[in-house]
């Protein structure tokens, strides 16, 4: 009865204000609407009841279609922009199937309410209570929601990391390569052939630079586009470094091999960073894995001879 009540109470609250918000845009009628009306009719001679309810229902609808258009070209535009947003991730993760925003977006629409299912149908068969089956399909809910985000997340960190590591060898080569004579165009087509198994993502993003340039795409564009495929901090500095050597004419192999110098020294000091971070993580599984074995192995025997010594009801009675 109450549910019924509150539906009700509802229903008429929502129609009372929309016949208000009707009668309140019917009567502002445009400037130009008036003059319409005021040229069209003669003076002393009204248009029928109908007419002006028509008149004044069609202004109505005129203006409300007009807020339904920009705000659906609003929902367009953000919409356009984060599926954009997504492609470049899932590009960025190494899946540049055309269909792979389809699966993605499938994936993300189908694997919570799987999940969900699953948990709830296993409480249920396990004969839990109500409460652990909420819980348990909340949390396979929030997994199913997590879970592809935090997978192309963690495919990306691993493939730029790849490519980091691997840029410095590059562009050594690189320097190699130009320094005997070849152009930019054949150095990135001999990167792609050397690194093809000891780093198949690089081998694999310069392969692309080589096949757009093949096709008829700009060099800088070519590597502007490498840029955004790859999303590394370093493979846009050498972006930059290239596009600043063309324009003012300087020696590329120097340019080349300064900034290979640099690469290579935040190489190391990456490395040396990590080093340093090991003591501090291995403090944790030490404390709380290592030490507690070691002390029941090595002071275990010694505190059975103590308990013998000092109880010895314990060890008469055995």
């Amino acid at each position: 009865m109450v549910l019924f009540l509150t539906i009700a109470v509802f229903t008429a609250t929502a129609l009372a204000v929309l016949a208000l918000y009707w009668l309140v845009e019917s009567r502002r009628e445009s400037l130009p609407q008036r003059l319409k009306e005021i040229s069209e009719t003669p003076s002393g001679a009204g248009s029928s009841w109908g007419e002006k309810i028509g008149s004044r229902f069609s202004g109505v609808l005129e203006r409300f279609t007009r807020k339904t258009r920009i705000q659906d070209d609003i929902v367009a535009m953000v919409t356009s922009e984060q599926t954009t947003r997504t492609r470049l991730q899932l590009i960025q993760a190494g899946f540049r199937h055309p269909v792979s925003y389809q699966v993605y977006f499938w994936v993300r629409a189908v694997l919570p309410a799987s999940l969900f299912l699953l948990a709830v149908s296993y409480g249920m068969s396990m004969g839990m209570e109500n409460q652990k089956i909420f819980f348990l399909g909340a949390l396979g809910l929030f997994f199913g929601i997590l879970f592809p985000i935090a997978f192309i997340r963690w495919k990306i960190r691993k493939r730029q990391e790849e490519i980091t590591d691997s840029l410095p060898d590059a562009l050594d080569l690189l320097v190699v390569c130009v320094e005997a004579g070849l152009g930019l165009n054949a150095s990135f087509v001999k990167i792609s052939e050397e690194f093809k198994l000891s780093s198949p993502t690089l081998s694999d993003e310069f392969d692309i630079v080589n096949r757009e340039m093949v096709a008829g795409k700009p060099r800088m564009e070519a590597l502007r586009s490498l840029t955004e495929r790859t999303g590394v901090e370093e493979v846009k500095s050498l972006v930059a470094m290239l596009i600043q050597t063309e324009k003012l004419g300087t020696s590329l192999a120097q340019s080349l091999r300064v900034h290979s110098d640099s690469l290579r020294m935040k190489r190391r000091q990456r490395a040396e960073e990590a080093a340093a971070k090991t003591t501090i993580k291995l403090v944790f599984p030490l404390v709380f894995l290592l030490f507690p074995a070691l002390f029941v192995v090595i002071l275990g025997p010694g505190f059975i001879q103590i308990a013998k010594v000092l109880f010895p009801a314990m060890s008469g009675s055995r």
